[in-house]
């Protein structure tokens, strides 16, 4: 069975037709810290699926609409196949349900990664991304 955690994949998410979005979505199984802006409260989950206009991560703990947040992912794929990298974005909150937090990506940077992302917690968010597609 082939490694499942911290993989970009290049599974399509909809965009249909008939789909509102008007980024590609892609599913994603990465850890993802999303920082509670002024605050200092920290949600850590599994991301869903990623666009250019969003992301969508489920977790243990709720994040209200409308809260600003600062964002964090380790990237799967290191700049020129040796140096890590580090998603950082910033956005709102857009809804939290029982299919996750969905944020909308304001601005966004790739980094030199200098310290991990928090490990991913003992138990699973959601499931794998191959569950997912099931779903």
């Amino acid at each position: 069975m082939a490694k499942e955690r911290n993989t970009l994949h290049t599974a399509f998410a909809g965009n249909s037709g008939s789909e509102r979005r008007s980024h590609r979505r892609y599913l994603v199984d990465l850890v993802i810290c999303c920082r509670a802006l002024p605050s200092r409260r920290v949600v850590v989950g599994k991301t869903y699926d990623i666009s250019s206009g969003g992301v969508r991560f489920t977790s243990s703990e709720f994040m209200a609409p409308g809260t600003k947040v600062e964002l964090a992912i380790d990237w799967p794929v290191p700049l020129d196949g040796a140096s890590p990298l580090q998603l950082k974005g910033w956005g709102t909150v857009l809804r939290t349900d029982k299919r996750g937090t969905a944020i909308k990506i304001e601005r966004h940077e790739f980094c030199p990664q200098r310290t991990r992302t928090v490990p991913p917690p003992a138990h699973g968010f959601g499931g794998s991304v191959e569950q997912r597609k099931r779903d």
